[in-house]
């Protein structure tokens, strides 16, 4: 098993659980993203794995980079890691084969939120907040979150708190559907956990060729998405799993995934 110096990698039951643990703040350097990267790497690789969870250790998700290790940077040095972090990443994650679920607890901000949101679901606690200090902290725009954000919550939202940097509260997030849903502290790890072992129990090409087609259609206009989206249901209709769902439906059984 590959170790790592600033996140704590496990599997069990089919699911892959990324924890970032450097303390005190889990704060983002090159380190901590190509350990990520080689994680997410090892999770989609292993056939065993059906779901990942990313989370972190301590009061929270991640502080976000660390400005400390950015602070010796030039133009081009802050331009090849923030390409590493916030292009590689998150294509990193969208090109998985398996879904991703981050699991929020106290604080996230900047780079904590673009690796959040980068999933395909989030469950965070109520005392969770998500944050883009950038424009207060760096007198800079915050990188990819410009997209993200818009993406999710309208522009108009987006600047409020990209402009400002203000924290936005769990509950403020959940009713704008900025994350899948929030729970309590307590219960954070029990509900993400919940929610992979559901998945986990689907069939991955399933579970992988929905997830595909959601990223293939994000941007595209309405004429192109049903050829696509017919050509892909017409794929997946063919596979073994595919085949399986069908007749166990019929014969009133769970069904017994191939993975094919």
């Amino acid at each position: 098993m590959t170790e790592f110096q600033t996140l704590n990698y496990s599997t069990a039951n089919r699911i892959a659980e990324i924890t970032l643990d450097r303390p005190p703040l889990n704060l983002i350097d090159d380190i901590l993203t190509h350990e990520y990267l080689a994680a997410l790497d090892l999770a989609d690789a292993d056939e065993n794995v059906r779901v990942i969870i990313l989370k972190g250790e301590g009061r929270g998700l991640s502080g976000g980079v660390d400005l400390k290790f950015l602070e010796s940077f030039g133009p081009t040095e802050m331009k090849d890691f923030l390409s590493l972090f916030y292009i590689k990443t998150v294509e990193r994650v969208r090109a998985l084969s398996k879904p991703i679920i981050c699991a929020v607890q106290g604080y996230a901000r900047e780079g904590a939120c673009t690796l959040a949101f980068a999933c395909d679901m989030i469950i965070a606690s109520d005392d969770a907040d998500f944050g883009y200090p950038g424009v207060p902290n760096l007198a800079a725009p915050p990188g990819m979150h410009v997209w993200h954000l818009q993406k999710l919550i309208g522009r108009m939202k987006a600047a409020e708190l990209i402009l400002t940097g203000d924290p936005m509260p769990a509950a403020q997030a959940d009713q704008l559907g900025l994350i899948t849903r929030m729970v309590p502290r307590e219960d954070l790890y029990s509900e993400t956990r919940a929610l992979a072992e559901k998945l986990a129990k689907l069939s991955p090409i399933g579970l992988k060729s929905a997830r595909e087609l959601m990223y293939r259609v994000e941007d595209m206009a309405f004429k192109q998405v049903p050829p696509t989206a017919l050509d892909a249901m017409a794929v997946a209709f063919a596979s073994e799993d595919s085949r399986e769902a069908r007749k166990a439906y019929i014969e009133k059984r769970a069904p017994v995934w191939k993975g094919r």
